[in-house]
């Protein structure tokens, strides 16, 4: 055999014919663990979600192949082509591949639909970060290629070379790439200046750890060898002498602990403890593209006429393990009587951590899935709150008013920035990149937890705003306006689709999967699968005045509630809608990650979909200065019973109920001697927050 030959050439091995019949699999790897997916095709690049579940395979010559239950079955996807390379995002929804003297393609939907990008070169190599939003692409005898929109433009970066692997940590920060013939380089700015590492030798594939410090490279023989770095690349050390093989591939878990690399004309070798010592436990010969889980646990390889995957306890059936399962959504609500009639509401990406804010009212927060609630901060015409992933780091805005920061969820707040019209916030997982909307004014970003802000754009109607989960890719809808994105934290929007009423906007995790409402006249709801780029119509038939929107982290299950209607579900990313019967007139919402909890704020409580044991303890708005309590039982559509507790007896006082956008309603009286005032009014009260004022 030519060894020659074949480091040059991705073409030598003649692919199976694929089929559309699901490819069966059998554990003879000959090791526990491994298993052999038979009939698939001869694979020079595979990649894997963060979890293991979610494959990607290219096939030189062939069709991409993918599987969402860790290998158990395949889909075939695409068109044949001579596929050299793909990657993923770690939740596996946004998928990247290239072919060689071809174009690269893009999917934002696990591979089922791709779309070309970029322009034809002889492309080799791609990477991802985790959110799928940064890309970069190496152009055999060309140059490198980033992009920071999901692949829709792409920049020329450092030199022509004989590039082949590149590698990106997960924030897409720090990037390395090797050449044949040549060194290694690495990137710490995203692709824009490179630096060359080491020393020249036939590199042929690289890996990093997700934060991009540990890197692990190998050589394609005379002598083939891997080397390992701990500072990004500065420096390396040579690992495992003796393995003097044609090195192929190289994959490495999430902290650089584990890694596997394959060999042409030998066998796969992993090593559990940074690449110090190395082991082979199989018998698959000739391997070429592999990938790994961010534990380490699952391991993908692609080889000719097989695919082969470890990690699965047994052979593997049409069902995933029990770590990939998919989380429950046949919901089943709960309604929190006597709960707070919530302006906004936010949770933790568990939906274990709750915030909310009433109008008029106070903050209200809970730790147990809704299931008991503590009162918080002073009552304020409270307008919008948002929270970091895990409950920690809140923000809340107050209309007219001042913006509020939380480190300890909700205990304490600290007041942020002017008094403004402030109208919709937003956070980023970790709550360090904040971003808030001005009704009338500007928009405003923070990077510092809320410390100091920045105003950005122009002077607009703004009416809501979501992130990503990094912040940088970020949402705005206007009244009577536009819509407006932003892929750089805030610096700069650019206006999506057409002027219309619109009302609020969700996002999925890394930014690409929008959802938007119009308040009425017509109402309607729009989703976008590429950043906002392009919008569908949903539901058209739906015509309502929608209040708000919320999705799960993939985008896939979404909730929106209307004033003086029902809420609408759909588990198919907006693609249809059901109705969501016994929740009138919604006020917010919002979504734990996996989109398993639901919460609504609307006009008799709260409505969840957590499972609720612990005991409820009645929440009922609060006078100013702790004078007294209301609170409201409602005795038909025009009557409601107002119990009055007054520490001082027959004080006169004022009764108040306000909704954003309506009238407020005000009521005088006195107390009687049990303290009890009927009053009939012309109005429907749900939703309004009722607050009691003493003269």
């Amino acid at each position: 055999m030519d060894f020659k030959k074949k480091f040059f050439s991705k073409s030598i091995i003649t692919l199976l014919v694929l089929s559309l019949v699901t490819p069966s699999a059998t554990s003879s790897a000959d090791s526990p663990g491994w298993v052999k997916h038979e009939g698939l095709g001869s694979f020079d690049s595979v990649a894997a979600s963060s979890d293991g579940s979610k494959l990607v395979a290219a096939a030189n010559g062939g069709k991409i192949i993918t599987s969402t239950n860790f290998g158990a079955t395949w889909t075939v996807r695409e068109s044949a082509r001579n596929w050299s390379a793909v990657a993923s995002s770690s939740d596996g929804t946004k998928l990247i591949a290239a072919v060689s003297e071809g174009l690269l393609y893009t999917s934002t939907d696990s591979g089922a639909t791709w779309n070309p990008r970029g322009a034809v070169h002889r492309w080799i190599s791609v990477a991802s970060s985790s959110d799928g939003s940064k890309l970069v692409a190496a152009h055999e005898g060309g140059y490198l290629y980033t992009s920071t929109d999901s692949g829709l433009t792409w920049v020329q970066r450092d030199s022509v070379r004989n590039w082949t692997r590149v590698a990106s940590s997960s924030d897409g920060t720090k990037l390395v790439a090797t050449a044949r013939a040549d060194q290694i380089f690495t990137s710490s700015d995203s692709g824009a200046t490179w630096v060359a590492r080491d020393s020249v030798r036939l590199w042929r594939s690289v890996a990093t750890s997700s934060d991009g410090t540990k890197l692990a490279a190998v050589v394609y023989g005379n002598p083939g060898n891997i080397f390992t770095s701990t500072d990004s690349g500065a420096t390396w050390t040579l690992r495992a002498s003796e393995l003097n093989k044609y090195w192929q591939g190289i994959a490495m878990s999430s902290d650089a602990t584990k890694l596997v690399a394959s060999s042409y004309m030998g066998t796969v070798y992993t090593s559990n403890d940074s690449g110090l010592t190395w082991k082979t436990d199989n018998t698959i010969e000739n391997a070429d593209g592999v990938a790994m889980s961010a534990d380490g646990s699952k391991i993908v390889v692609g080889a000719p006429a097989f695919i082969y995957t470890f990690g699965i306890a047994s052979a593997p059936s049409a069902t995933p393990s029990p770590s990939a399962s998919t989380p429950s959504t046949n919901y089943k609500w709960t309604l929190i009587n006597d709960s707070c009639r919530c302006q906004s509401i936010a949770s933790s990406t568990n939906g274990e951590k709750l915030v909310g804010v009433v109008s008029g009212g106070r903050i209200v927060t809970s730790t147990n899935y809704g299931a008991t609630w503590s009162v918080r901060e002073s009552a304020r015409n409270w307008i919008s709150v948002a929270s970091s992933n895990d409950g920690t780091h809140l923000v809340a805005a107050v209309q007219e008013g001042q913006i509020y920061t939380s480190t300890d969820s909700g205990m304490s707040w600290t007041p942020r920035d002017s008094n403004r019209r402030w109208s919709g916030l937003a956070s980023s997982a970790d709550g360090s990149k904040l971003v808030a909307v001005h009704d009338g004014g500007w928009i405003y970003t923070s990077s510092d937890f809320g410390a100091t802000w920045t105003a950005r754009d122009s002077a607009r109607a703004w009416t809501s705003v979501a992130s990503s989960s990094d912040g940088i890719k970020l949402v705005a809808t206007v009244r009577d306006g536009q819509i407006y994105t932003s892929t750089n934290a805030g610096a700069t929007w650019s206006p999506r689709d057409s002027v219309r009423l619109w009302r609020a906007v969700a996002s999925s995790s890394d930014g690409t999967k929008l959802a938007a409402i119009v308040y009425g006249n017509p109402g309607n709801i729009y989703t976008s699968v590429d950043s906002g780029i392009t919008w569908t119509l949903r539901a058209s038939e739906l015509n309502k005045y929608w209040q708000a929107i919320t999705s799960s982290s993939d985008g896939s299950i979404l909730l929106a509630v209307s004033y003086m209607d029902t809420a609408y579900l759909s588990k198919d990313s907006g693609s249809t809608w059901s109705v969501v019967l016994g929740i009138p007139d919604g006020n917010s919402a919002t979504a734990s990650a996996d989109g398993s909890k639901l919460i609504v704020a609307a006009g008799d409580g709260l409505h969840t979909t957590a499972s609720i044991t612990a005991a409820k303890e009645t929440l009922k708005p609060e006078a100013a200065e702790s004078k007294g309590k209301v609170s409201v039982k409602k005795v038909s559509t025009s009557k409601y019973t107002l119990t009055v507790a007054s520490k001082l007896p027959g004080v006169a006082y004022e009764i108040t109920a306000t909704k954003k956008g309506k009238t407020t309603y005000l009521y005088n009286g006195t107390t009687d001697s049990k303290g009890i005032a009927i009053l009939t009014v012309k109005a429907n009260l749900a939703g309004y927050a009722v607050a009691i004022k003493f003269k």
